[in-house]
């Protein structure tokens, strides 16, 4: 596995009305000499969003910087989405399930359920890994239980 560092960038000043009035550190993930933002670190900011940074940083660790999360109920975006096949619950907008940056170094993938509130954010870095979400997703989107099952099996016994 790679060796996984952080390192933060110049500051900006955030003025917006809701959010501003702070400074904002670019956390980036180094992996393989290569550099991929992670989030904005604010400051100031409350304690407990310093140490939800902290478990951001220290998932993508452990995930060898394949992915982390920043909202929902799982760690693992393959355990979510094993529980939705289980469930047979279905994504409130299909269609926006994945946002990719214009620098594409990584890839969002967020939503929530139709029958259930169960809102994610997790954010993927490695394009194996993001297709198979995106593969996964969409046969979920289509009532394909037995394919996703199959590549969410075929995915954790690689």
């Amino acid at each position: 596995m790679q060796k996984i560092s952080f390192i933060e960038k110049k500051p900006w000043h955030d003025n917006s009305p809701f959010t501003g009035g702070c400074d904002m550190f670019p956390v980036y993930m180094v992996k393989g000499g290569k550099e991929f933002f992670v989030i904005n670190r604010r400051v100031p900011d409350d304690s407990w969003k310093t140490a939800e940074l902290e478990e951001i940083k220290e998932l993508l660790i452990d995930t060898g910087g394949i992915y982390t999360k920043f909202h929902g109920m799982y760690k693992n975006p393959l355990d979510m989405l094993n529980e939705i096949m289980e469930r047979k619950h279905t994504f409130r907008e299909p269609d926006k399930l994945f946002i990719i940056p214009k620098n594409g170094d990584f890839t969002d993938f967020h939503g929530n359920r139709n029958e259930v509130s169960a809102a994610f954010h997790y954010r993927l870095y490695e394009a194996d890994f993001i297709r198979t979400i995106q593969k996964i997703s969409e046969y979920i989107n289509s009532g394909e239980w037995e394919r996703a099952r199959h590549d969410l099996y075929m995915h954790k016994t690689k």
